[in-house]
């Protein structure tokens, strides 16, 4: 008789744990031992993060039946490799939501989502287009920003590296703005050229991604990138607005494939004016800043310190929660002493 483990989630799995878990199956690929017996090599998330997975016995029967981008139930031992948490997965078995409900799946508990308020960031969002003057960017931003809302609202910002979530790709945006804007007052600089740039500088995302539940690269994506797919997006809208000013036009199209900064980076070119130059620092700080707390939040080892297997390959400082609880009580009893 099999014990009854209670679900869990992959934030939470340690170190020689049997664990049993909904996931969603990210990728899968067949491959074969040294000694030429099959194997599936699997990654897995949930809303608390991802995890690589092995299934050594009848990988062969097994592969067909669980599709990438569909949830899974899964019973496993965690091992550590190298360092790293993964699954030795004793059973898999392909997940839907009519038959699994009474045994606890949800799709809730498997996508990832924004902490924040999409409606809250949206208005926000909504509410610095209306600061627009231009009318020429007004009209660009009508066509794929404001009718696109359904999409960005609910689109990833990336596949893997930073804001990957339900909403993320908003999230990303709002952040932008909410630095761009004051920074544009700051510098002097083009108010309409940042706020427009800011919002078309990724808007390839949106056919370079899927989207969730599975979130993949399309045919799109793989073969031209979210530069170009963003370039071809504004390049066909601006031949659609009358009399949109030619320089203008090779502004926000520079900013497009410059806002990487880098060549290495995919970037075809370096930005040559100081309102692209601030959307690519801007990109830049709120992408890492956002990698940085995410491999803090996903660690799963204990101790002060994250391992150095993240972006960054180099340990991060992880705050301690009851300390930090400490100090938050302790500041609100001395502000609210009188002084």
């Amino acid at each position: 008789m099999k014990r009854n483990i209670p679900l869990s989630t992959i934030r939470t799995f340690k170190a020689n744990d049997e664990v049993r878990a909904y996931l969603l199956l990210k990728e899968k690929h067949l491959r074969l031992t040294r000694d030429g017996k099959p194997y599936l090599d699997i990654i897995l998330s949930d809303r608390s993060g991802t995890i690589i997975g092995k299934i050594w016995e009848h990988a062969g029967d097994i592969e067909p039946i669980i599709d990438t981008g569909s949830p899974v139930g899964v019973r496993a031992i965690v091992e550590e490799f190298r360092g790293q948490r993964q699954l030795n997965i004793t059973r898999i078995v392909p997940v839907n939501e009519e038959d699994f409900a009474s045994k606890g799946f949800s799709w809730e508990l498997i996508l990832p989502h924004t902490e924040q308020n999409t409606d809250k960031l949206w208005k926000f969002v909504d509410k610095s287009i209306k600061k627009v003057n231009n009318p020429w960017l007004m009209s660009l931003l009508q066509l794929l920003i404001i009718e696109n809302q359904a999409r960005i609202m609910k689109h990833p910002a990336s596949l893997r590296l930073h804001h990957t979530t339900i909403g993320g790709f908003l999230e990303h945006l709002a952040y932008m703005l909410n630095l761009g804007i004051p920074a544009a007052k700051q510098y002097a600089l083009d108010r309409d050229l940042v706020i427009a740039g800011i919002l078309l500088h990724d808007i390839g995302k949106l056919e370079e991604l899927s989207g969730y539940p599975n979130n993949l690269y399309t045919n799109e994506g793989n073969f031209l990138g979210h530069v170009v797919l963003g370039y071809n997006l504004v390049d066909k809208a601006i031949s659609g607005i009358p009399d949109f000013p030619d320089e203008l036009a090779l502004k926000i199209k520079h900013i497009i494939l410059s806002h990487q900064g880098q060549y290495e980076y995919q970037s075809p070119k370096k930005p040559s004016f100081p309102e692209a130059l601030l959307i690519h620092y801007l990109d830049e700080m709120d992408a890492r800043m956002d990698m940085m707390k995410t491999a803090i939040s996903r660690e799963l080892d204990d101790g002060d310190w994250t391992s150095v297997k993240n972006y960054f390959r180099i340990p991060l400082y992880k705050p301690k929660k009851d300390s930090e609880d400490r100090d938050t009580k302790q500041h609100k009893t001395d502000s609210g002493k009188k002084p």
